[in-house]
């Protein structure tokens, strides 16, 4: 997958060791934190410099494709949207978040759209799927519009930042014919 994509008003690019500060910074919002599974709560500079490590991590071994998001013109992080898999033989998972100043204005979803579209012509189309914690309906939103549908009933999945199991739902999107 290319090292940057961009939209109508944002560019998606590689993480970088300093995006570790803003990444502290929007995840030690506990209205953030808690709707991932992996923010701890508070989010440490510490913690986020491991965060960004991981995902190298990940990528190098073809198991993820994470990309910072930010708004054309300004190359500060607003937040991060990244394809992954659990495991090799799994489906590629889309997962996101960004931090409550941009929360509102489709940010979300137009990063998402372009890295869905970057993974079918790189990766191939294939079925990607993604969870979100029941109670954010922003993040359900987001997926519908995205064309995602649940698959199967609610579950449960451990939140850091929550320090316990929450219900999450599942979502599939269908790869085109």
């Amino acid at each position: 997958m290319r090292h940057i994509i961009e939209t109508d008003r944002l560019v998606l690019r590689q993480l970088q060791d300093c995006d570790a500060a803003r990444i502290s910074e929007y995840g030690t919002d506990i209205d953030v934190a808690r709707m991932t599974g992996s923010f701890p709560h508070p989010f440490p500079l510490l913690s986020a410099e491991f965060k960004i490590m991981d995902l190298r991590a990940q990528q190098r071994r073809g198991l993820a494709h994470p990309y910072v998001v930010t708004r054309k013109g300004d190359d500060e992080l607003i937040g991060v949207s990244d394809l992954f898999k659990r495991n090799p033989d799994s489906l590629w998972e889309i997962g996101y978040w960004i931090g409550r100043p941009f929360w509102g204005h489709g940010y979300v979803t137009e990063a998402c759209t372009a890295l869905l579209r970057e993974a079918d012509i790189h990766l191939g189309p294939q079925d990607r799927i993604a969870g979100v914690f029941t109670d954010n309906l922003g993040s359900a939103q987001v997926l519908k519009k995205l064309g995602f549908e649940k698959s199967g009933p609610p579950d449960v999945y451990f939140s850091m930042a929550r320090l316990a199991k929450a219900e999450s739902q599942d979502y599939i999107l269908r790869a085109s014919s």
